[in-house]
């Protein structure tokens, strides 16, 4: 049933003209009409395709891994590396198992960089593997345009990136060290470039995807890049015992992207509200975050902790009825 359809049926009134009823009746009957054979089939077919590339690949490893004393290093190589030309070819040849083969090789070629590294010492950092995992893959995701190739290599991606900033990145709550300016604002810079990634593509004619924009590749982009500014904000507010400027900049920058995020998921074309919640919950954690730095400044008693939580009750209560009210408004609008 077509929830959208069935709630711009309700949205109309039944007591209204009768050309209002004629609406309602119209409505109702395309949101309960039974999908189409042949989309119903296609569906299917792709929900199948890609579950048996999941299930393939996790049973080349499993198998690799019940037999991997038995092979020899030539034999362990030869058979990732066969199994990853195996399904490049078949995604040449078989159109409609392109997405599903793309996504076995995916994974593939990581497990074969990840042999390669541990098979052959050569020093590099962590970081480089997943690098390259998503260097070499993003050819296939940019010609293949579909958001479940997107969506995976946005996650190696951020991996990549959080390992080479290191202490600047999500692990800032480790360090105690102090960074420079530059380093932070490259940091902030890094990880705006991957949030924004997939809206990029969504503006460039022959990389487009079908729907014009990945949803979940996009809100998974963003939702990181969210954590990381989050996260280094209130690192750098919380490192020492007194608000020096660099912690009150990387705060105050932090914020700045964040209200950025929440701008564009409220009146941008690409109006979102997954990333909207996902922006106001960033705010909310610096917002509270400031709230317990300022407050546990100086020797706090039970009234300061009463403050921090009715802080966090109006926050959260103030969140949720905009969220609402939102939601309400683009239903409505989209009714109208």
């Amino acid at each position: 049933m077509n929830t959208e359809l069935y709630r711009a049926s309700e949205h109309i009134q039944s007591s209204g003209t009768a050309r209002d009823v004629d609406w309602r009746k119209l409505l109702y009957a395309s949101a309960t009409q039974p999908p189409d054979s042949a989309t119903l089939a296609r569906g299917l077919q792709r929900g199948l395709l890609i579950a048996a590339a999941l299930l393939g690949g996790s049973g080349l490893i499993f198998w690799i891994a019940a037999n991997w004393q038995e092979l020899s290093r030539v034999a362990r190589l030869a058979l990732i590396e066969g199994s990853l030309l195996v399904m490049l070819v078949a995604a040449c040849f078989l159109p409609r198992a392109r997405e599903a083969c793309l996504v076995g090789a995916f994974l593939a070629l990581g497990g074969l960089l990840a042999f390669i590294g541990q098979t052959y010492q050569t020093g590099a950092d962590a970081w480089q593997l997943f690098a390259a995992w998503a260097a070499l893959s993003l050819p296939w995701v940019l010609g293949t345009r579909s958001d479940l190739l997107w969506t995976p290599w946005v996650a190696v991606a951020a991996l990549a990136l959080s390992l080479w900033t290191g202490p600047l990145g999500l692990m800032s709550w480790f360090d105690s060290t102090e960074p420079h300016g530059l380093e932070l604002m490259v940091t902030f810079l890094a990880w705006l470039v991957l949030g924004l990634l997939p809206l990029a593509v969504a503006h460039i004619t022959w990389l487009r995807l079908p729907g014009g924009l990945g949803r979940w590749s996009h809100r998974l982009a963003l939702g990181l890049a969210l954590s990381a500014w989050a996260g280094l904000g209130l690192a750098r507010l919380f490192m020492s015992e007194s608000i020096s400027a660099s912690m009150s900049f990387a705060w105050l920058l932090a914020a700045g992207l964040v209200m950025g995020v929440m701008w564009m998921s409220l009146r941008s074309r690409w109006r979102d509200l997954p990333t909207l919640a996902l922006a106001l919950l960033a705010a909310n954690v610096l917002v509270m975050g400031l709230a317990v730095r300022l407050v546990f400044a100086n020797d706090t008693d039970i009234g300061g902790l009463l403050v921090l939580g009715l802080l966090g009750l109006v926050c959260l209560g103030l969140s949720a009825t905009w969220l609402m009210r939102q939601q309400q408004a683009w239903a409505d609008g989209a009714m109208a």
